[in-house]
């Protein structure tokens, strides 16, 4: 299984740092986003996506290594 990077800057633009945002796996646009995890699993569920991409937006200072 290959793993491709992608950039979701565009799409997290105005989200509040640290919190947790579900994107469509399909249509890749931003279903949800709040402070708890679980409120975006349900709310995306909700609206039929059974597998969205999960993710946290970082704070200012955070840095990412890949």
């Amino acid at each position: 299984m290959a793993t491709s990077a992608m950039d979701l800057s565009g799409l997290l633009k105005g989200i509040p740092e640290g919190a947790w945002v579900a994107i469509s796996e399909h249509e890749h646009r931003v279903i949800a986003y709040a402070a708890e995890i679980a409120t975006v699993m349900k709310i995306a569920h909700e609206e039929g996506e059974n597998e969205p991409l999960i993710v946290r937006v970082p704070e200012q200072s955070s840095v990412l290594f890949l």
